[in-house]
């Protein structure tokens, strides 16, 4: 079977005559080689017999998956170089053409049929590009990014990967998953994951999915093997529970000594200890007990709301530079376990009917930390609230910062008389969730009620437990 770009170079010179775009005239006519290029992309796009509806409307499906991509890169990568939002565009340039039953339909098949679109995509988009004014060095960048070219090490190569898995998370994965099983959905999605930057995880975590699609990702990130070498007796295992520290209170850090000392009484690890960034126990003290007492293996478990600075660089840095001579597993966050809504919708309905407040007439209130810097803790906070009003229960749910907009305090003010529940995204009893968010609900005169932190329920000690005891055995 013939797999050439058929009919094209006739339609895209006729395309130009049309709007007289002709490479050598660009400046005549104001447009750029790049403007030009785009237009070109297009119209080869848009020559797909294939349709989707948009907004009511049929248009060719390749075409608005390349609009798509897009639209996903400028929110991703603002600042996108213009190789790769050439690149970007033309991901699935005339994939029509190369159909998947044109290779045998085995995983060998399929990889031959990857690697043909790759070069073909590549190929074309290269022609086109030529065609439409394009300096050389910039289509030869365009085309290794398109064969995906030294993915883990180019920024740009796995940033345009990031953006193809984010538009199939959005776009597609609703309609993929009823051909599948809800088992091979699950692999699919860690496959997608696994492939994808920390970057690219936070931006899918933040993004308006399908609600069966949410609950595929939650349910696939949940069942996740992040495993060392081989599943590890947990008998062997040292757990440290790394925190940030608090700052106030009137007893600094005694949520999570509480939590060691629980899971400490289960007798299901080797040791359990406290591991602070900022504050004693210092982390590097932790790790190195841990390696002396004898054990196989260290979990380290960050007790923090969300995959932010702290988690992907502060922490995993400060690891790496101590050298450790046994295998070290750092688990996803405390935040990043899908059964945290759960529990927080739970101990708020428990605070409504203490209080004799009617959960279906309140607000509930979910305050976060918030950053100046970075948008891990907000987007934390609002996936959390977002599985919560799923769940329903409460009238509303609306989420509120101490570092960012909206303040907790204007959303206090904003409305003093529906009652509401505060439930504090915090995983400790610090300045934060100790003074900070009692004093704003005394200050503004809101009808609120705090439920206090979350990380301060007995149920957490469990969470943690089972989430060590999965990834480290692979159960």
């Amino acid at each position: 079977m013939a797999h050439g770009l058929v009919g094209s170079s006739d339609f895209l010179r006729i395309f130009a005559m049309v709007f007289h775009i002709r490479a050598s005239d660009h400046g005549a006519t104001g447009m750029t080689p790049f403007d030009i290029a785009i237009l070109r992309i297009d119209a080869a796009n848009g020559e797909d017999p294939n349709s989707v509806v948009v907004d009511g409307s049929a248009r060719p499906a390749e075409l608005i998956y390349s609009e798509r991509m897009t639209a996903m890169l400028a929110r991703l990568v603002p600042e996108a170089s213009e190789a790769l939002q050439l690149a970007a565009r033309a991901q699935h340039l005339r994939r029509w053409t190369i159909a998947r039953d044109s290779y045998p339909m085995d995983r060998a098949g399929y990889h031959r049929w990857r690697g043909e679109l790759k070069r073909r995509h590549a190929e074309w988009a290269s022609a086109i590009l030529s065609e439409s004014g394009i300096d050389a060095e910039t289509i030869a960048r365009v085309a290794s990014l398109i064969r995906k070219e030294n993915l883990k090490t180019d920024v740009e190569s796995q940033a345009l990967e990031d953006v193809a898995c984010l538009v199939f998370v959005q776009h597609y994965a609703a309609d993929f998953a009823p051909k599948h099983t809800h088992e091979k959905m699950i692999g699919i999605v860690q496959k997608t994951w696994r492939k994808m930057s920390e970057e690219g995880h936070r931006a899918a975590l933040a993004l308006p999915l399908d609600p069966g699609v949410r609950a595929i990702v939650e349910a696939a990130l949940a069942t996740a093997a992040r495993l060392v070498h081989a599943p590890m007796a947990l008998s062997n295992v040292a757990v440290i529970l790394a925190a940030h520290g608090d700052r106030g209170g009137d007893d600094p850090n005694a949520t999570l000594f509480r939590h060691c000392a629980a899971l400490r009484a289960t007798g299901t690890f080797h040791s359990v200890s406290a591991g602070i960034l900022r504050g004693e126990p210092v982390l590097e003290d932790a790790v190195r007990a841990a390696v002396a007492s004898g054990a196989a293996c260290l979990a380290v478990y960050p007790m923090f709301m969300a995959e932010g600075y702290f988690t992907r660089k502060v922490l995993t840095q400060r690891l790496a530079a101590l050298e450790i001579p046994v295998d070290v597993h750092v688990l996803p966050p405390l935040g990043a376990d899908p059964r945290l809504p759960d529990l927080m919708r739970a101990e708020a309905l428990v605070t409504a009917e203490r209080v004799g407040v009617a959960a279906h007439t309140a607000r509930l209130l979910i305050v976060g930390h918030g950053s100046k810097i970075g948008p891990a803790s907000a987007e934390a906070t609002r996936m959390a609230a977002a599985a919560i009003e799923r769940a329903g229960g409460f009238a509303r749910i609306e989420t509120a910062f101490l570092e960012e907009p909206e303040f907790l305090e204007d959303a206090l003010r904003r409305d003093t008389a529906t009652p509401t529940i505060v439930s504090g995204y915090f995983s400790g009893d610090g300045l934060h969730a100790a003074e900070d968010v009692p004093e704003a609900i005394v200050e503004t005169g809101a009808a609120a009620i705090y439920a206090g932190p979350i990380g301060r329920s007995e149920r957490v000690s469990e969470m943690v437990r089972t989430a060590i005891s999965s990834a480290m055995t692979g159960g």
